[in-house]
Formats: structure tokens, C-alpha cells, sequence
């Protein structure tokens, strides 16, 4: 049985991840050209446009403490 050179596999490797990357970049590349694919919309804005910390706490204790 013949040995395969190491080059020839590690080629192959590469090849079989780039070739589907750039299959898959090309379409998209494409697909946004023909207007099939727009830029998704901004996020929200935060509840308290972003002061403070994002902990949610008040200090009225909410439903938890029976407070409606």
C-alpha cells in the first residue's frame, strides 16, 4: 500500500473547511447585493436609556413582598 504524502492531506483538510466558507460567504455576499438580505434593525433602548446598573431591583419589594 502506497503512503500518502502528509502535504497532500493537510491540503485536503484545509480545503474541505475553506471551500464551504467561501461557498457560504459568496451567497451571502450576493443575497445582500439583491436586496434579499437587509441589516438587522437596532436594538431597543434599555428601560433607563442605559444609567445605572441593569439589576432590575426597587426598593419597594414588588409582588414578592405583596406589594401591587
Amino acid at each position: 500500500m502506497d503512503k500518502v504524502n502528509p502535504l497532500i492531506i493537510a491540503g485536503l483538510f484545509i480545503l474541505r473547511c475553506l471551500v464551504p466558507l467561501l461557498i457560504m460567504l459568496g451567497l451571502t455576499y450576493l443575497l445582500r447585493r439583491l436586496g434579499l438580505i437587509r441589516q438587522p434593525p437596532p436594538p431597543p433602548p434599555d428601560e433607563n436609556n442605559g444609567n445605572g446598573n441593569h439589576d432590575n431591583h426597587n426598593n419597594e419589594g414588588g409582588m414578592a413582598h405583596g406589594k401591587a
